[in-house]
């Protein structure tokens, strides 16, 4: 199993952090606003993520909008086949339609992940 990890990646010359890996998910609590494209209802995250996602055996992607109190969870086999990459001027990203995920009722706002040794840069 894996140690918890802050994800981050470098662009445009600074880091952005972009989620969490904790234990086979990577969870990312944003508002929704930041990270779907709304011309096709689609979340999207840059594709290093994704490659590391299959590198590290990672089984769910969690999407949590804490303002609006919207969660869903993909797995990575329905991220795979029911996702695509594109580029809209923020890099290669990967697009997974918001219709695939299951939507959880409940939700626990996933731990804080910090630290020197616990921060990751794709």
């Amino acid at each position: 199993m894996t140690k918890n990890k802050a994800l981050y990646i470098k662009f445009n010359g600074s880091y952005r952090f972009i989620g969490k890996h904790i234990k086979n998910n990577i969870i990312r609590e944003f508002p929704f606003a930041k990270s779907v494209l709304w011309q096709n209802k689609s979340f999207s995250f840059d594709k290093k993520l994704l490659d590391y996602a299959k590198q590290n055996a990672v089984e769910n992607f969690v999407f949590a909008d804490l303002h609006k109190n919207v969660y869903l969870r993909l797995s990575m086999n329905s991220i795979l086949q029911n996702g695509s990459d594109g580029d809209y001027g923020y890099g290669l990203q990967w697009y997974v339609p918001m219709s695939v995920g299951e939507e959880l009722e409940t939700y626990k706002k996933s731990p804080y992940v910090g630290g020197p040794n616990s921060n990751f840069i794709l």
